[in-house]
């Protein structure tokens, strides 16, 4: 169950451009790389830390969590219970009961009089099943709606693991749900119904439908999550509980509690070096960094987040980067010494305020977030002491 959860959680972003999964032996991350998104679709499972290793593994997660500047959700199910999760601060949030049942156990669903349920095959059914799912908050959440947007070629492929199930009233799409085939295990995710819908048997028949499903593609355990509400529903279907899964909400730490980090670790999270910085406000506004491993000008076109800004990028010629790093190292031993700006520095700045200004018809528009590393002053020789990942 926990394993089918946990592809259930990634196969989507593994071929969606700007999404992430990291996997190790031991843990599963997916990272929508979506702004705003509460844990929906950013989330980590299963975990199976060795004993010796459980500490170190669970706080340097945890951390890495923290300073992607994304909310993440950690789903422990009854393989991860015993993970301490509060020696780093995480305290436990929604809990469901894990349930499964043998699909022979199920009844096979009779039509619903007043529900047509079909499998999503279309960008505009996909749609719809989105918006079902985003109504499930108030108000609707945007970010699910966005992320089945981006998700479209992925989620109608026809290997897709994922069945997506949608149920039509008099034409009107109100109920959805999906059969997700993984691990020898038919999960069954999101089943929803419209709040005006609902109580009329909807969320049943598309429960019965999936399960119908998984028989016919030749599956004998069916598994699903329960909520307190929802378990004596199941239990009726003939489901049975067997553990729990519980949600850990890790949260964004805003910038200000973050502290210095190392380098070394920013590299790890996929940080890279700023050589120059020619303008801050609220954060770096112009300068040079590398981006990929190359180096680019970057101008800030504005602020949209709390620590996630756009910028316009273009490569730096090798010339104009020699002459901004020289430019950039008058200008450190000036400040540092309490000096007034040496002339060739002005001169410097002359002959390239264009070029660090005035972005080419090529440049592309991209965001990054920055972050300060361990060094104990403003900016050194080799650059400002923090460093920006770009995504």
């Amino acid at each position: 169950m926990e394993a089918n959860l946990a592809e259930h959680a990634c196969h989507l972003h593994r071929r969606t451009d700007g999404m992430t999964v990291t996997e190790t032996d031991d843990l599963m991350i997916a990272d929508s790389g979506i702004e705003g998104d509460a844990g929906t679709f950013n989330i980590v499972a299963n975990a199976c830390f060795a004993p010796d290793e459980v500490k170190n593994r669970l706080s340097l997660t945890a951390f890495k969590l923290r300073l992607t500047g994304r909310a993440f959700s950690w789903r422990a199910g009854p393989n991860s219970a015993d993970v301490p999760f509060g020696s780093v601060k995480l305290t436990a949030g929604q809990r469901e009961a894990a349930m499964w049942s043998h699909t022979a156990d199920i009844p096979v669903p009779g039509l619903h009089p007043d529900l047509e349920i079909r499998r999503v095959r279309t960008p505009e059914e996909l749609a719809d099943y989105a918006r079902i799912l985003a109504a499930g908050w108030n108000p609707p959440a945007v970010t699910v709606v966005e992320f089945y947007d981006r998700v479209v070629p992925s989620a109608l492929a026809e290997d897709c693991p994922g069945h997506y199930l949608i149920g039509y009233h008099h034409g009107e799409p109100v109920s959805a749900g999906e059969l997700f085939l993984h691990a020898e295990v038919a999960g069954i995710y999101n089943i929803s119904t419209l709040a005006a819908f609902r109580r009329r048997g909807f969320g049943g028949a598309i429960t019965l439908a999936a399960v119908d499903s998984a028989r016919a593609a030749g599956y004998d355990i069916v598994a699903t999550r329960a909520s307190a509400e929802s378990e004596p529903v199941y239990r009726k279907l003939g489901f049975r509980a067997d553990g729990w899964f519980t949600e850990y909400p890790v949260p964004i730490v805003p910038l200000e509690d973050r502290g210095y980090t190392t380098r070394e670790q920013l590299v790890s999270l996929g940080f890279e070096h700023v050589h120059v910085e020619n303008d801050r406000y609220d954060g770096p506004q112009t300068g040079v960094a590398d981006i990929s491993g190359v180096s680019h000008y970057f101008v800030r076109l504005n602020s949209l987040f709390e620590d996630g800004d756009e910028f316009s990028v273009w490569p730096i010629d090798d010339e104009s980067l020699a002459l901004e790093q020289e430019a950039w190292r008058l200008y450190v031993k000036a400040w540092d010494a309490g000096d007034q700006k040496p002339a060739r520095l002005t001169e410097l700045e002359s002959l390239l305020e264009a070029r660090r200004t005035t972005p080419p018809a090529s440049a592309r528009t991209i965001f990054a977030h920055w972050r300060f590393d361990e060094r104990d002053a403003r900016h050194d020789a080799n650059g400002p002491t923090y460093m920006m990942r770009w995504r």
